[in-house]
């Protein structure tokens, strides 16, 4: 799958990223998100209306799978396993 352009529907992005990025199937995104499989289908289904606030959701638990991060409320880690550039911009 080609890299969609920065203006690409959302739908688009996020399959790509799982597909080409994280090298993933929806069944093995999805214990590593917390979300299920139908739900990850759903939010690369192109006419899915999807709620803001669950489309924030998912993308900061593909966030945090992304880079490695673990969590329990009482201490985070981060177990970096793939090449990680990381930006800071000003608003």
């Amino acid at each position: 799958m080609e890299r969609p352009p920065a203006d690409a529907p959302e739908h688009l992005k996020c399959k790509w990223w799982r597909e080409e990025v994280m090298e993933l199937s929806r069944e093995q995104l999805a214990p590593l998100i917390g979300f299920s499989a139908a739900a990850i289908k759903d939010f690369e289904r192109p006419n899915k209306e999807i709620d803001p606030m669950a489309r924030r959701r998912y993308t900061m638990a593909c966030a945090a799978a992304s880079i490695g991060v673990e969590f329990d409320w009482l201490s985070t880690s981060l177990v970096i396993t793939r090449p990680v550039k990381i930006t800071m911009k000003a608003d």
